[in-house]
């Protein structure tokens, strides 16, 4: 069990008064079979009438407020303490071949499975094509077990892949990163989700936070962690087993969920639409803190 107190700080700040924004946030870290979000405060400036809070389809946590006073700045800032009490599951055990596993999710029976099953459709940021599938198919086998063929999977991203902040933008096509294999953790989930999607296996995005390690001697530095994305991937006998590309890593007890989705779009972690405001800047600021239990 690991237990982590999360800050996380966004500033816009707007070179002409914005007169009315309504904005809506997919920032509270879930409570799910995976851990538990033991507190939660959100504190946005300036100050909206009302927050309303709900749950959208794949049962996130949202929130969805407006600002009807002119203003040129706005500060969206959480705290959270969450305990998280998985731990990275071993696939070894898993004997189905990739083309076993296909053959079930193509038809699938159970409900868990028919539930999942609406993961394996491509979206405008996760589209199928035939590099794409290529991409895929070239480490999800058919004779090779799906186990081994996500393990493999991590090593093409260790391997063939460069993390790059200046290499895309939010807008960036997978098929640009696929080409040039290199761009950040939404990049490589996109990618891989696409890659998984095109060969038959169901995937989703997932957005949140991980622990930080600072070099060695050097103390954790406050707002110098950001948000972060990864995979995860359905294994009929299994269930969901979440991967992290950018790490190269089966998730475990470091990484913090706030929200599952299709793609990116459907989990912005803060999003809106604004009346004014001119152009903008955007500074965010994430400190995610482990606590001594």
């Amino acid at each position: 069990m690991a237990l982590y107190d999360i800050k996380h700080r966004t500033d816009y700040d707007y070179t002409l008064p914005v007169t009315v924004s309504h904005h809506s946030a997919h920032i509270r870290p879930l409570s799910n079979s995976f851990q538990t979000c033991r507190t939660f405060k959100l504190t946005v400036e300036p100050e909206p009438q009302d927050i309303q809070v709900r749950e959208d389809y794949y049962d996130n946590i949202t929130h969805m407020f407006s600002i009807e006073q002119h203003h040129q700045s706005l500060v969206v800032e959480t705290l959270s303490q969450v305990e998280v009490t998985s731990t990275a599951p071993d696939l070894s055990p898993v004997t189905m071949t990739c083309a076993e596993a296909r053959a079930l999710l193509a038809t699938p029976s159970d409900p868990d499975m028919i539930m999942a099953s609406e993961f394996l459709y491509p979206t405008d940021i996760t589209p199928d094509s035939p590099e794409l599938h290529a991409f895929g198919k070239a480490t999800l086998a058919d004779d090779k077990p799906i186990s081994q063929a996500v393990m493999d999977f991590l090593d093409v991203f260790k391997d063939k892949f460069e993390f790059d902040p200046t290499a895309t933008e939010v807008s960036t096509p997978i098929a640009e990163v696929l080409k040039s294999r290199r761009g950040v953790c939404q990049d490589f989930a996109h990618l891989m989700i696409a890659a998984f999607r095109s060969c038959g296996i169901y995937a989703k995005y997932v957005s949140g936070y991980i622990l930080s390690h600072p070099p060695a001697g050097m103390p954790r530095l406050e707002g110098a962690d950001a948000s972060h994305a990864w995979v995860s991937v359905f294994i009929p006998t299994l269930g969901w087993v979440e991967i992290d590309p950018t790490n190269r890593l089966i998730v475990g007890n470091e990484h913090v969920r706030v929200a599952y989705g299709r793609d990116y779009t459907e989990v912005s972690m803060l999003n809106g639409a604004v009346h004014g405001g001119g152009t903008h800047t955007i500074n965010v600021a994430v400190t995610v803190l482990p606590v001594e239990i």
